[in-house]
């Protein structure tokens, strides 16, 4: 039976969810986007604006807002929309903090004796230029909530970022060593206190092959993530997750929705853990909702209702492989900046859309400098998969257009 669903949030995790349920289902999103527009009705309403976006969902009969955007998440849309019994998949905003708040974050996985890298975390550009006269190269500094995270090759660099940050942003720093090794990323569903895993990729956040430059939002990404044995995965779910589920009940914040693992696989094959995500990120939230063999609204549903626990004993994956490749504009005059090559892609390729594409007068899609879309390509092997995204990554065009050219070349 079609449902009607609202989905907060207009990034690419947010189309690819948007996509994949406007198969079966009604479709809203908030706020617009020029190519979510395409298959959905989308509504000129902020991601904070909670009070509006419940009138439209009691006005308009919607049976399941599903709110992607952090914005929306720490406006706490959950427990709003909860007390005025409007079905919502989502944590509440406290519970969320886990993800928005870093420093928790790391803090956390302390406390559960969950192997994270050694970090810091400094207030004060004095203690935080101490800290990394004797850390060794490389390392990582991030924000406490920020996405965003930066490679130190000296102490010398880092400096500039310190002060920065510190003394312009009023900011704490996280400094944290680099590991070396495969960034994964590992999703499972919740009521709170069941979970079941949905998948795990191979992230790839480097700007460039061989994993140089600068950590990104995500170049890409290949599920499933053969880097992980089955075992591996075990050991996530009963010393990663249902630790941090405990813990979450315990404290009263008990969380609902989609959990997901930042980790590195190191290469002598330990399992660090960097951070958590409320839904699945930008470079591989399509892969991951495309190779889930059952059907998302009645799992979302389930959590929602208080059946998952009782109903649902596994989540099926469909056997097949996924391999996304990100394109990027590096051109930053975006004047007339066409997309080319759309018109030819096969029909079985998913496009991923980031909101920086626009439409121009002329109807046609323009890119902007920064991610632009990925390219999914799905077939029986990952060596497979990705051939076929990067057939299709060639034909499509625009000025500026970069993107790594490794992504899951498993025998380099």
């Amino acid at each position: 039976m079609k449902k009607k669903i609202l989905i907060i949030g207009n990034g690419a995790n947010a189309y690819a969810l948007a996509k994949n349920l406007s198969s079966k289902h009604e479709i809203y999103v908030a706020p617009s986007s020029d190519t979510i527009a395409e298959f959905a009705t989308c509504l000129d309403i902020r991601e904070d604006n909670v009070n509006e976006l419940l009138e439209f969902v009691m006005e308009n009969g919607i049976d399941m807002t599903i709110p992607v955007s952090q914005i929306a998440i720490n406006a706490d849309i959950s427990t709003i929309f909860s007390n005025n019994k409007q079905s919502v998949f989502a944590p509440s905003a406290k519970a969320n903090e886990i993800v928005s708040n870093k420093t928790l974050a790391k803090k956390v996985l302390y406390k559960l004796r969950i192997k994270t890298p050694k970090f810091g975390i400094f207030e004060k550009q004095n203690l935080a230029f101490e800290y990394i006269k004797n850390q060794p190269v490389p390392f990582v500094i991030k924000t406490n909530d920020s996405n965003s995270a930066a490679v130190m090759t000296s102490a010398m660099s880092a400096k500039n970022i310190i002060d920065s940050t510190v003394i312009d942003k009023n900011k704490r720093l996280i400094i944290e060593d680099y590991i070396h090794g495969t960034p994964f990323s590992f999703y499972a569903i919740t009521d709170g206190y069941k979970a079941l895993p949905l998948g795990s990729s191979i992230t790839y956040k480097h700007s460039l092959e061989g994993d140089g430059g600068q950590l990104t939002g995500g170049m890409g990404a290949c599920v499933p993530n053969y880097k992980l044995s089955i075992d591996d995965e075990y050991f996530i779910m009963d010393n990663v997750i249902y630790p941090l589920l405990d813990y979450m009940e315990i404290s009263g914040n008990t969380y609902l929705g989609i959990l997901g693992v930042n980790g590195i696989l190191s290469d002598d094959n330990q399992i660090f853990i960097l951070g958590w995500n409320s839904f699945m990120q930008d470079c591989d939230a399509a892969p991951i909702l495309c190779s889930i063999d059952d059907d998302l609204y009645s799992l979302f549903e389930s959590c929602i209702i208080g059946s998952f626990s009782d109903e649902i004993d596994n989540i099926k994956l469909k056997d097949e492989a996924y391999v996304s490749v990100v394109l990027n504009c590096k051109n930053k005059n975006n004047a007339e900046n066409v997309i080319n090559g759309l018109d030819n892609i096969d029909e079985s390729t998913i496009l991923t859309f980031y909101p920086t594409v626009k439409k121009n007068k002329y109807l046609e899609f323009e890119a902007s400098y920064g991610s632009v879309l990925s390219v999914t390509g799905s077939a029986s092997t990952l060596s497979k998969s990705s051939s076929l995204a990067y057939s299709e990554a060639e034909d499509i065009d625009f000025v500026g257009k970069s993107y790594r050219k490794d992504i899951c070349k498993i025998n380099q």
